[in-house]
């Protein structure tokens, strides 16, 4: 555990909690940008992670952080019932709360509600559940994230999730991830053409993505082979990195893209390159929430086309900032390539409507304001904390419960089977 000198102030103090993987991508980048623009003189932010990389990015922000395993109870790791790291996280947040005078809690992804819900009763604090997922039955129920005293949702089917086990609409609300434009558009343009020595005439899709099943990359390879097979000049470009990469490469291999497809790796200037000659963006996500790297599509002025599955719409406006297409269907992808690429002032009109829409809807400040706006609800409502602890939100999980049995007996599938496509 670490901690740095504690930092006095007469604002409200704000315990931040997240648990993920040791790197930086949505959820991570999402709150370091919270926790940059936050108002300082209102909120004092702590933050308590499980991965020394987000840890070191904190401290550069001159906050107090605190690094700990965060085992989990029925998790997919060993052992699954660590009743004893669950009491000690418990103990841990108790005196986290107590030594920083803790106001509110807000967990940055459903995992640490587990053991929040707890600590937040047991302090008598509200406690804001940030969800930038969805969640099978089995981890909606497991982690009990019907119980905190406000669910926000970064766009509507992750609320809708809730909702739809009977949880309360007044303790649900979404706000949309937002950007730091400022940060964004003062990256170096960097000249993609030149970078990768692509020809003059090449037609330049991005994707921004980790190398996961779930991304889609491979739907958008084989559209870009449909693509090459009718003499286009695609060049995809993928940025990011995962446990796919071989599989994709064997793909790229298999389909004669070697000199086509580019699979470049994490870069930490993104809207540079994007701004730097790209065409359009291109997802064939098989599951996203909201696409943060869809709003910085927008940012850099390109259109985009993306399934219409999970939040995406909320992000992409069909016909206005990009082209939607049918989920899981490589050759609509490639049709909307196709259809941009002949129709030049029509891709140039979305993606100048793109930009338009992320300065209206996305930004840093209009996102930190909104949380801002719900600490401050939570905070100063004298009715808050009776509703909050007045009893457990016990009825929606067995409402939940009760159907997914009902479910099983109805389809006679697996349990796994199950969870896997709520998952999706």
């Amino acid at each position: 555990m670490y901690s740095t000198t504690q930092t006095l102030s007469t604002s409200r103090n704000v315990l931040f909690v997240h648990y993920g993987d040791n790197w930086i991508r949505g959820s991570e980048r999402c709150l370091l940008d919270l926790l940059t623009h936050i108002d300082k003189d209102a909120f004092t932010p702590v933050l308590w992670c499980n991965s020394e990389l987000l840890a070191d990015e904190a401290r550069k922000l001159n906050i107090d952080v605190y690094v700990s395993e965060f085992p989990l109870l029925f998790g997919e790791t060993t052992p699954k019932c660590n009743f004893r790291g669950y009491r000690q996280l418990i103990s841990q947040g108790i005196e986290i709360v107590d030594n920083h005078n803790i106001d509110l809690l807000h967990a940055n992804s459903g995992a640490p509600s587990q053991w929040l819900n707890v600590v937040s009763r047991a302090r008598k604090l509200p406690l804001v559940l940030h969800l930038h997922s969805r969640y099978p039955l089995r981890d909606r129920i497991t982690l009990g994230l019907h119980h905190a005293s406000m669910a926000v949702g970064v766009s509507q089917p992750v609320v809708d999730q809730l909702l739809n086990d009977g949880g309360k609409e007044e303790r649900c609300q979404v706000i949309p991830n937002g950007i730091d434009t400022d940060a964004l558009l003062a990256q170096p343009v960097t000249n993609l053409r030149r970078k990768l020595s692509l020809p003059s005439d090449a037609f330049i899709a991005v994707s921004i993505c980790s190398l996961i099943t779930r991304k889609g990359v491979d739907l958008l390879i084989e559209a870009c082979k449909q693509l090459r097979e009718m003499y286009l000049p695609i060049h995809l470009v993928v940025i990011g990195e995962g446990a796919e990469r071989q599989n994709l490469e064997n793909q790229i291999h298999e389909a004669g893209l070697e000199d086509y497809v580019h699979l470049i790796g994490e870069q930490h200037n993104v809207v540079g390159l994007l701004r730097g000659g790209a065409d359009m963006v291109v997802s064939g996500a098989r599951e996203e929430v909201f696409g943060l790297t869809l709003a910085e599509a927008g940012l850099s002025g390109l259109p985009v086309v993306a399934p219409n599955v999970g939040g995406i719409p909320s992000v992409v406006s069909h016909h206005e900032t990009g082209i939607l297409v049918p989920e899981e269907d490589a050759h609509a992808i490639a049709q909307a390539m196709f259809h941009l690429y002949i129709n030049q002032e029509q891709r140039l009109l979305l993606g100048q409507n793109g930009y338009k829409r992320v300065m209206e809807k996305f930004t840093i400040s209009s996102h930190t304001a909104k949380f801002e706006a719900l600490y401050n609800t939570l905070l100063t409502d004298p009715g808050m904390p009776l509703k909050w602890h007045s009893h457990w939100q016990v009825l929606p999980p067995i409402q939940a419960s009760l159907k997914f049995v009902k479910n099983r007996k109805a389809t006679a599938q697996p349990a796994n089977d199950l969870f896997a496509k709520e998952a999706l």
